[in-house]
């Protein structure tokens, strides 16, 4: 990964942001009280607008910043879901009104949002995002981030946090069927989708009456989508990547492998709780509910191994800045702060995952002791590295999303063959 290239770019960027913050606002040079924060007259109040759970706070990354920079004061407008902060947000970049000094797009959202909204964002080359004649984003983030964000050479983003995709598990209910359950062997065994479900299968055929093997078919279709090529996540029509992952999860919930339990639902919460299911596909902010909702007495009946097909996002944003900002620099140099390398291991020990390379690389050490000391910050920097270098869409954001859910749900019960579920989705999808 260039490691080496990479963290010596990232120092560079830093060193910029501190030359700018000695020119332009506040900077780490006099604690707070002292004549140097006079000099540099009242404090600035910076507004974030991020949803769900991006982890800055638990991480300590924005009280951190503060105590670096007296003269900032950081207040997060945080949304619960991310389908109603984007709804509003997109109300706010259409007019240029009502936005905070840094706003959080979606991934899946980005490349939308750039070319319909990109006149009230600043384009981040006039606060320092390109210096030297050399692309900073191109040198420290992964191609799969920095494209969606870019047009005609301008990037109107910085890639924040990733989603990438972890397979969690029950050693105990594996072992109780007789099945291998370590990391290592199963990172193995379910290198491949085939093998993954021909896995499940034995679990379900050596527990009948037991849990489920998996949460969620859905989860499967949605995870083999995203470590596809782009127009995966478009639709289905005449596209290889999306018939396989079709015909993948359409056998796992003919075959009975599924409890039928999406992720972010109530239903969900209580399989956990329940011991309903032995696997689940996990981005890194699963990691929290799971272990939320299984207890202190859960600690160390969790493990985390790679996801069949190594690679695969769901979730994370970008960290842009609008045009109606009073505090664009101060703005900039703290998106750099909360996408740099120290950035990586805190928000990995949060159960949320950078973006850029130094920090994914920093974060690979991270292990999670809940989750029996599971190699989890290893498993989502190689899950991230390993994304198709243009990205995917998110197919859990797309307007197929819940058709696909629909057929699948059909599959499940039996009231549709696969083959009937798909010749129905293929139509529902043509006229959508």
């Amino acid at each position: 990964m260039h490691i080496s290239r990479r963290i010596a770019a990232l120092a560079a960027v830093a060193a910029a942001a501190g030359t700018l913050a000695s020119c332009s606002g506040p900077g780490p040079a006099s604690p707070p009280g002292s004549a140097g924060q006079a000099a540099r007259g009242p404090v600035v109040t910076l507004r974030v607008a991020v949803y769900g759970s991006p982890g800055y706070r638990q991480a300590g990354l924005f009280s951190t910043y503060e105590r670096l920079h007296p003269g900032i004061r950081i207040v997060a407008d945080v949304t619960g879901t991310e389908a109603g902060y984007w709804q509003a947000l997109r109300q706010h970049l259409a007019t240029g009104r009502g936005l905070d000094d840094l706003v959080a797009i979606p991934l899946a959202r980005m490349s939308g949002a750039v070319h319909r909204y990109r006149s009230s964002l600043v384009p981040l080359s006039t606060l320092g995002g390109v210096g030297g004649g050399v692309n900073t984003f191109e040198d420290q983030w992964p191609s799969w981030v920095w494209r969606p964000a870019y047009h005609a050479g301008q990037a109107y983003g910085i890639g924040a946090e990733t989603g990438p995709l972890a397979l969690c598990y029950r050693p105990q209910l594996l072992a109780e069927a007789g099945l291998p359950s370590s990391p290592a062997r199963l990172a193995r065994d379910w290198s491949t989708w085939p093998g993954f479900l021909a896995f499940g299968r034995e679990f379900k055929q050596r527990i009948p009456k037991g849990p489920a093997f998996m949460d969620s078919v859905t989860s499967v279709y949605d995870a083999m989508v995203s470590q596809a090529a782009p127009a995966a996540a478009s639709g289905p029509a005449g596209d290889p990547a999306v018939q396989r992952a079709w015909d993948s999860a359409a056998g796992a919930a003919k075959d009975g492998l599924s409890a039928a339990l999406a992720p972010q639902t109530r239903a969900w919460d209580a399989g956990v709780t329940r011991l309903s299911f032995a696997t689940t596909v996990c981005p890194p902010w699963l990691l929290g509910p799971i272990q939320r909702l299984s207890g202190r007495h859960g600690a160390g009946t969790w493990a985390v191994t790679a996801v069949p097909g190594g690679t695969g996002n769901w979730g994370g944003f970008y960290l842009a800045i609008p045009r109606a900002s009073a505090h664009q620099q101060d703005a900039y140099q703290l998106a750099v702060y909360l996408s740099g390398q120290q950035a990586g291991p805190a928000l990995a020990q949060t159960g949320a995952f950078p973006a850029s390379s130094p920090a994914i690389n920093a974060a690979g050490a991270v292990a999670n002791p809940y989750f029996g000391g599971s190699p989890t910050g290893r498993v989502f920097a190689l899950s991230a590295t390993r994304m198709p270098a243009t990205g995917t869409p998110d197919p859990t954001a797309t307007a197929l999303a819940p058709l696909v859910a629909a057929a699948l749900a059909q599959v499940q019960s039996g009231t549709l063959t696969p083959a009937r579920a798909w010749s129905r989705l293929l139509r529902q999808s043509a006229h959508g």
